[in-house]
Formats: structure tokens, sequence, C-alpha cells
């Protein structure tokens, strides 16, 4: 029986694919939270609704908060953390093309 170790460049990899989803799931649900708690434009009522589809729908629900929601934050911040999601996806295909993640 021959047994292949795999590679480093393939255990970083499938380190990143697997703690990336987390890492990007916590930034972008605090980011929403924390613009949702500066904001003094919405009612209460409708802060309970954003909150309940931030935490409710795990990823997309922060994601619409932060660009279709009418976030304060500052475009830039927010290219940004969509651009850490481009990363996760890129780092994932890179990932499933050698092997490494499967």
């Amino acid at each position: 029986m021959n047994v292949t170790l795999p590679g480093n460049l393939q255990m970083i990899l499938g380190l990143y694919a697997y703690l990336l989803p987390l890492l990007l799931y916590v930034l972008w649900t605090t980011l929403a939270l924390w613009d949702l708690g500066r904001r003094t434009d919405t009612s209460v009522a409708m802060t309970w609704v954003w909150v309940f589809v931030i935490l409710a729908l795990p990823f997309l629900g922060p994601l619409v908060y932060l660009f279709l929601g009418g976030s304060k934050l500052t475009p830039r911040i927010r290219w940004i953390a969509l651009g850490a999601g481009a990363a996760y996806l890129l780092v994932l295909a890179l990932g499933v093309s050698i092997g490494g993640v499967s």
C-alpha cells in the first residue's frame, strides 16, 4: 500500500479553506452590527429587523445589509470586506485545483 502525504501548499490551502469562512462570517457580521449600532436614522423596529436578518442569514445577511441596507460605512471599507470574500473563493478554487481541498 502506497500512502502519500499532502504537500506543504496543500496543507496551507486546506487550512485556509476551512478557516477563512469562519473569519469572513465574524468579520462581516461584526462590521454590519457595528455599523447598525452607530446609525441614528433608523427606527428601533427596523434595527431589530436588520439584526434578525444579519444573524439569521449567516453569510448573505451581513452582505445584504452592507451593500443594500443603507450602511453608513465608506465604500472603501465595504469593498475591502467584499474583496475578502473574493480572496476566499480564490483560495478555495486553487485548493480544489491542486487537490488540497475537497
